[in-house]
């Protein structure tokens, strides 16, 4: 009799795509707000983070918001955790050269990404095995021949495309590839948690 498998601390990505949200408004804007601002260094290596972004100011982000707390009203029923909701987002623009180095979103429940602009080249999005597997498991000695598995693979990989969105579990480290390309990567990524805070989204 064969032995029963179950499935725990699993790292759940979500994807899709968004197709009412107008990225050429969100795209004005996003390049209006750094001419204006010089935004912030945190993950971004040659590429531009804005502060977060305040409800009402754009009306495409609105939009993107409430798609995005549509979809997390059903996440959070799936994962068993009280109504979910965005609560920080904010704009990156990368040109040609820049990248987005490791890291998470301490702090957060969900975090998340929507892809104003972004083709091939652009560089991908990758997420990175959050659990200390890495060291226990064996390097195959040919991995060509290695079928990646939720229970072997150390990195996974997410086209960035214009209109896609990916939303994932807060603690999972990623990172963005290099843009090769000349045209810019712009983004809008966004934390998600169980309260809204009174002075933000």
């Amino acid at each position: 009799m064969p032995l029963h498998n179950e499935l725990w601390f699993p790292s759940p990505i979500w994807s899709g795509k968004f197709f009412n949200v107008d990225n050429d408004e969100l795209k004005k804007f996003a390049y209006a707000q750094k001419e204006r601002d010089n935004g912030v260094s945190i993950s971004n290596v040659g590429g531009w983070q804005s502060k977060p972004i305040a409800k009402g100011l754009c009306s495409a982000i609105d939009t993107l918001v409430n798609n995005l707390d549509r979809e997390f009203n059903e996440i959070s029923k799936q994962v068993g955790l009280p109504q979910l909701q965005v609560y920080n987002i904010w704009i990156n623009i990368n040109p040609k050269g820049a990248v987005n180095l490791t890291h998470d979103h301490m702090g957060a429940i969900m975090s998340g990404a929507y892809y104003v602009q972004a083709e091939q080249g652009n560089g991908n999005i990758k997420f990175e095995r959050p659990d200390d597997a890495r060291y226990y498991l064996p390097t195959p000695v040919k991995p060509e021949e290695n079928t990646p598995t939720y229970f072997n693979t150390q990195v996974c990989e997410y086209a960035s495309l214009t209109n896609a969105v990916y939303l994932f579990p807060a603690w999972l480290p990623h990172r963005v590839e290099q843009n090769i390309i000349d045209k810019d990567r712009i983004s809008v990524s966004f934390n998600i948690d169980v309260e809204l805070p009174m002075d933000q989204i």
